[in-house]
């Protein structure tokens, strides 16, 4: 990787850029995975000089290493700018040509926008009309920009998002990015179902009695109170992550494994999700609210917003006709887990007829957080004279089963985008499909349908999910596998 490269990070003294951002650029430049001429451009609003803002940095990751640090800190630099209203933007461009004449010959820019979805469109509007866009104009050298989910609130705003993303970019330029993607076990998805012909035939409705896709978080909404109050569960995890996990464990085979290859199988799912009717979402979907919500900080004190959401969806094809799949996702629930179990058809068998106590489903567990593993669950005769069965599991975690260190989501996707691969990267069709699902029942939610549940908080939710998966001849089941919790 030789081609100079400049990150504009906009929005750098924000949450995601300390938690994420910085500390997955240090882990790549730590390793010499970016290229060997590199720079940051950090921006905000804030006042910071170059040596205040390297000396935050240094802070947030919590440095030690004296002599990578002051490697790292000589590619960061810090321009105060708001890109919201265009202010300060032509010293951006300056920066951005300066490090070009210093490496005499055009860098790669890539512009990270770490801030508030409120004034994306506004600042793709500065940047453009500040050229930013334009790149290298010498070689053509194309800028790629990274854009965080929520993409729009909606179909409609996700489409003027989009026509204003398009009037600068192109959409191979265009980095939509969902770190969920980013997991390894996310990725080990295709691994486990089409490099091993031990599950592949079995992934469909003749095997496969129901899915469970779970998100859930023991925080509540923190400071981003003023945020979440007008956006809510559905549209804030569901719309995006859990539809995601939903396409990556369903779609079909792809010819090529390559960016157009999975978002085409990707789409096709999508598309192929029936579309719930108002009374399939008042008797099918649960909108709860854990106890306490209304007190938190910027939220207002009558709101209806959700917390927890649960809907019901069937992918109308050959392979999963008439396969519920169950997404559910919340807040100050007993644990943070994101999971997809996959559990089968339990059959008649004769042979341990006499033995059969009770039933005894085999499901497969991926769990996608707090630590990433694959687990099975299977039936066994316990030990004894006498004949009786158990569940039991097989699992494994990455953690224990690989020497190599895992990387973080940031790190994979950052490294992605530096490489221009988006085989991770949303593409504006899935996110148009993704809204037309989750539109009708935002629609039917607003109208008070149904009822808005309450749920303690540290529970798994509202009494309501559980009655409508009983309702249903099933149970919800153990999202986090236990080895992986070491």
């Amino acid at each position: 990787m030789t081609q100079p490269t400049a990150i504009v990070i906009v929005g750098a003294t924000g949450n995601l850029a300390r938690k994420r951002i910085f500390p997955a650029l240090f882990a790549l430049f730590k390793n010499n995975l970016l290229p060997s001429t590199f720079r940051i451009i950090a921006t905000a609003r804030t006042p910071h000089s170059d040596n205040s803002f390297r000396k935050k940095v240094k802070d947030m990751l919590g440095l030690k290493d004296e002599v990578k640090w002051q490697s790292f800190a000589k590619v960061i630099s810090y321009v105060p700018a708001d890109f919201g209203e265009g202010i300060n933007l032509a010293e951006i461009t300056k920066k951005l040509d300066s490090f070009e004449k210093e490496a005499q010959t055009c860098i790669l820019r890539i512009y990270y926008l770490s801030i508030s979805p409120q004034i994306v469109k506004d600042a793709v509007q500065n940047l453009g009309k500040n050229k930013l866009h334009l790149g290298c104009r010498l070689h053509n050298t194309r800028p790629r920009i990274i854009v965080e989910k929520p993409f729009g609130k909606d179909l409609k705003t996700a489409q003027i998002l989009e026509k204003t993303l398009s009037a600068y970019f192109a959409e191979e330029q265009i980095y939509r990015i969902d770190h969920y993607l980013g997991k390894e076990t996310v990725q080990n998805i295709f691994v486990l179902r089409f490099g091993n012909d031990l599950f592949e035939p079995i992934w469909n409705n003749r095997y496969i009695d129901h899915i469970q896709i779970t998100t859930a978080e023991g925080i509540g909404v923190e400071k981003r109170g003023q945020f979440y109050d007008k956006t809510g569960a559905l549209r804030d995890i569901t719309q995006n992550h859990l539809l995601q996990l939903l396409t990556l464990t369903t779609m079909e085979e792809p010819e090529t494994f390559d960016v157009n290859g999975i978002r085409e199988k990707k789409l096709e799912v999508l598309k192929n999700i029936k579309i719930p009717s108002v009374g399939e979402i008042i008797n099918s979907t649960v909108r709860g609210q854990y106890k306490g919500y209304t007190q938190e900080e910027n939220v207002s004190a009558g709101s209806k917003t959700e917390t927890y959401a649960l809907i019901k969806l069937f992918v109308n094809n050959t392979r999963w006709q008439g396969i519920p799949i169950y997404l559910r996702t919340g807040k100050k629930l007993m644990g943070k887990v994101t999971s997809i179990i996959i559990q089968f058809k339990e059959k008649s068998h004769k042979l341990l007829a006499n033995f059969w106590q009770k039933p005894m489903p085999n499901h497969i567990t991926l769990q996608i957080q707090p630590n990433e593993g694959i687990g099975i669950r299977l039936v066994a005769k316990k030990p004894g004279l006498t004949t009786a069965l158990e569940p039991v599991d097989m699992e494994f975690c990455y953690k224990t089963s690989f020497d190599t260190p895992q990387p973080e989501a940031y790190e994979r996707l950052l490294l992605d985008v530096i490489l221009g691969d988006q085989s991770l990267f949303i593409s504006q069709q899935e996110v148009e499909a993704s809204w037309k699902i989750i539109d009708p029942v935002e629609k039917v939610w607003a109208n008070g349908r149904p009822k808005l549940a309450i749920y303690e908080p540290g529970s798994w939710g509202p009494k309501e999910a559980e009655d409508l998966i009983k309702k249903d001849g099933r149970i919800w089941l153990a999202p986090l596998l236990t080895i992986c919790k070491i």
